[in-house]
């Protein structure tokens, strides 16, 4: 069974993933950043330009284009020891690229964070385990996630969730919206939140059907921090732009 720890204990350790540009708005609010800067094509390292004095946190690959060389591993190792990395994210599932990239990570004394559909692919890794669910009951779902890893190798990515559905939608697919179309289809309609999905909903017409909407704002991402704890996990991940408007809430001390 997963180990319940005391949801009154110490705070997560979150760390927020944001590109270069966005990296003073990371900075302001004073946790660890993970630099999306950086993807590998035709089995080199790419960078996308930032000032030699951005240093510590974590380097974060937005993509790969199947192509691997040992230039890749070695063009990382190198940019975590000049930028003072402390781990190497791999935020999409690819278990090729994770298998190949763990050995000369772990051997560098790097930690490696990967999709949860790749731990298998990183025995030593942490994994990240989305937060953002349109269907099932997130309890159960962190808790079988900590039964199947170990609350100590999870990292909760706090991806924040906004999504319009149609009603029914046996297939669970729904369209994102941005925080502006949010907006619109939220104003004067009662929300409610779902303690099961950790969200809050509200539902409108359109034409002959109705529409449903899931989302997260700074309260629910708490709830979902707060969950994590209780079950012992201790990590998770935010990200820039889109919990930008909401992060002086995710992470504010309880008085």
């Amino acid at each position: 069974h997963a180990q319940r720890g005391n949801a009154r204990g110490d705070a997560m350790q979150l760390m927020i993933a944001a590109a270069p540009e966005l990296r003073q708005t990371a900075c302001a609010a004073r946790l660890p950043v993970a630099n999306a800067a950086y993807r590998l094509e035709g089995g080199y390292l790419c960078a996308l330009p930032m000032p030699r004095s951005l240093q510590g946190g974590a380097l974060l690959l937005t993509g790969w284009d199947g192509v691997w060389r040992d230039t890749a591993a070695q063009g990382i190792l190198r940019e975590c020891r000049a930028r003072q990395y402390g781990a190497v994210i791999v935020p999409f599932p690819d278990p090729s690229l994770v298998q190949t990239l763990a050995p000369p990570l772990y051997r560098a004394g790097l930690a490696l964070w990967v999709h949860e559909h790749c731990a298998h692919a990183a025995p030593g890794g942490r994994v990240l385990v989305c937060t953002a669910l349109s269907g099932g009951d997130m309890e159960e779902r962190l808790t079988r996630c900590c039964r199947a890893f170990g609350a100590d190798r999870i990292v909760l990515d706090l991806q924040r969730l906004r999504m319009d559905f149609p009603l029914p939608c046996p297939g669970g697919e729904g369209v994102y919206l941005t925080g502006e179309q949010l907006a619109q289809r939220q104003r004067g309609r009662a929300v409610f939140y779902s303690r099961t999905l950790g969200a809050r909903y509200f539902t409108y017409r359109s034409g002959s059907g109705t529409r449903f909407v899931l989302f997260d704002d700074g309260d629910t991402l708490r709830r979902k921090i707060a969950l994590g704890r209780q079950l012992g996990i201790t990590r998770g991940l935010l990200t820039l732009p889109e919990c930008g408007d909401i992060l002086d809430e995710v992470i504010r001390k309880e008085p």
